[in-house]
């Protein structure tokens, strides 16, 4: 990829035909990478084995499929790296502190829609209450505290991280992918985030084939049972919630609509969320930040397998969502439509809360409307915009692969013709 509307910055482009010719030297093979965690954390335990076959299907869909430029390779080696020594630390932490295993988890509400489908909005507005933990960007990223000390007088992770991201958007990103990414979803360290870092560390997470092209992986894993991966999810909330309890959990993931079975064999009394949205609408959106992201890891992003990808994905997504929800206590589950949580966020408040049996009162109703004014002046500089025709799609032909989903859940949306 090249021009102005690269979301690689300059010094990337450089790098990246400059380095062409060696970026086999980057290696990707997982026995190297578990390797080199040993030898960057000194430490050799890596919990729970399975996490390896996963890591294995990862990195040969990556060889296979991705394309990744000289800075993509580096980029995914990070990320891989990173990934195991974490798993590295969190053993290391157990060890040294365990009573952690002893700290009991808050039963969650989870916000499972589809993604763009208000999820984040949805996450940030439940994260005001001071009731509510939600967790951070900052320490999603860096889960185990420094010196592996449950209190410390200051943590530098938030800075850190902050640091780190700020040194990723500057040197990395252009000006326009800034203003993609930032527009599609903009992250920030004390933000609340996605617990999608808790199942990466198994590496049981649809998110790696957002970055780069692994299908292979996708479908792999979309067969998988991720029963153990849940419960390393739940062994890492121990570790975070240790030092920041809180009475309720909210955690938000879109790619949780995949495996409800799962979580709930994990978190028996989750109560779960469910955004809906015009399809048309959010596979626009999807194949938008997939492009930006894909972009900034290979220069041969293929738009049109972009939208097929998604639309398949996404139809998989929804179907076991559904299967799912047959199964399972319907109490459990609350369905809360993108056009009502956007026209009128405080009612969709109101509605959670009334099904959750908490009381809205009149100061929660206060702290809510501040969050509110104050996400609605950022959101206004921020429009994301996508066009479905740009990877090979329409929008009557994305709602007919999802007549079940519309007729249950958006019955009005299956009266729309087109655009």
């Amino acid at each position: 990829m090249a021009g102005p509307k690269t979301p690689q910055s300059l010094l990337v482009r450089v790098i990246n035909r400059a380095g062409a010719p060696f970026k086999s030297r980057i290696s990707l093979d997982p026995d190297d990478l578990m390797q080199r965690a040993r030898a960057l954390t000194h430490l050799d335990d890596f919990g729970e084995p399975g996490f390896e076959v996963a890591l294995g299907v990862l990195v040969e869909s990556y060889l296979r499929e991705a394309r990744l430029n000289f800075m993509g390779r580096v980029l995914t080696q990070k990320s891989l790296l990173h990934c195991l020594t974490t798993r590295l630390q969190i053993e290391e932490y157990f060890r040294r502190n365990p009573q952690t295993a002893n700290v009991p988890v808050p039963d969650p509400i989870i916000i499972a829609g589809a993604p763009r489908t208000g999820t984040t909005m949805l996450h940030g507005m439940l994260g005001a209450d001071p009731a509510n933990r939600t967790l951070k960007v900052w320490e999603l990223f860096a889960p185990v505290p420094p010196g592996f000390t449950p209190c410390a007088p200051s943590d530098p992770r938030p800075e850190a991280v902050a640091q780190v991201m700020a040194r990723y958007e500057s040197r990395f990103m252009s000006a326009e992918g800034r203003r993609q990414v930032n527009a599609a979803h903009m992250t920030r360290p004390n933000d609340p985030q996605e617990c999608f870092p808790l199942l990466q560390n198994s590496f049981a997470s649809e998110v790696f084939g957002l970055f780069a092209r692994a299908d292979q992986y996708v479908r792999w894993l979309l067969e998988q049972d991720l029963t153990p991966a849940f419960r390393y999810h739940r062994r890492q909330i121990q570790l975070l919630t240790a030092a920041q309890p809180a009475a309720r959990l909210v955690l938000k993931h879109p790619a949780h609509l995949s495996h409800l079975e799962e979580i709930f064999r994990v978190y028996p009394r989750a109560r779960v969320i469910q955004t809906h949205r015009d399809p048309a609408e959010v596979i626009g959106s999807m194949c938008s930040l997939c492009d930006t992201a894909r972009g900034l890891h290979t220069d041969f992003v293929d738009r049109n397998h972009i939208g097929a990808t998604v639309c398949d994905v996404l139809s998989i997504s929804m179907e076991r969502g559904m299967q799912a929800r047959k199964k399972l206590d319907p109490d459990r589950f609350l369905d809360i439509h993108y056009r009502d949580l956007t026209a009128n966020p405080m009612n969709a408040l109101r509605t959670i809360y009334s099904w959750l049996g908490i009381p809205m009162t009149p100061e929660l109703e206060r702290t809510f409307a501040g969050y509110l004014d104050r996400d609605r002046q950022e959101r206004a500089n921020h429009r994301h915009s996508y066009d479905l025709e740009r990877y090979g799609l329409n929008a009557a032909d994305v709602r007919s692969r999802y007549p079940e989903y519309i007729a249950q859940y958006l019955p009005d949306t299956s009266n729309r013709a087109g655009g």
